[in-house]
């Protein structure tokens, strides 16, 4: 395996502060939410091809997203779910991490991703038990 890196992260990552709001590119935002908790491979947006795969990634031909390795250790996940890559791009994480190269109050963690691009729930704007909110379903 040969995993490579942005050496920077980009002006309008999806990952960075400065991104704009909702924008994801071809991405739900669960889809990147599920990517980051599973330890799964997550390109740049700007390697992007349209018949692209996993293999390209694995290969190195296309990079990582840095700021997806960044907001994940901002928020205490260690990419290292995945059985068939997540050793390696653990060990990318904190070799990106030790580079020390952002500012990382400049990155947003996976709350505030999903703040940035989704904006905030009812249940993350109103203290409500879950308990409370399955009885207002319907559900027992």
């Amino acid at each position: 395996m040969n995993l490579t890196v942005c050496k920077k992260i980009c002006v309008e990552c999806p990952f960075s502060k400065a991104s704009p709001r909702g924008w994801l590119g071809s991405h739900t935002l669960p889809d990147v939410l599920a990517s980051q908790h599973a330890g799964k491979l997550f390109s740049c947006h700007l390697q992007r091809q349209e018949n692209m795969t996993n293999d390209d990634i694995v290969s190195g031909q296309v990079q990582i997203c840095r700021g997806y390795l960044v907001s994940a250790a901002k928020s205490n996940i260690t990419l290292d779910g995945d059985a068939q890559n997540g050793a390696d791009l653990s060990e990318l994480q904190a070799l990106v991490m030790d580079e020390s190269k952002e500012d990382i109050d400049s990155i947003l963690s996976q709350q505030e991703f999903k703040e940035h691009h989704a904006g905030p729930t009812a249940a993350d704007r109103i203290p409500v038990s879950q308990e409370v909110i399955d009885r207002r379903r319907g559900l027992r």
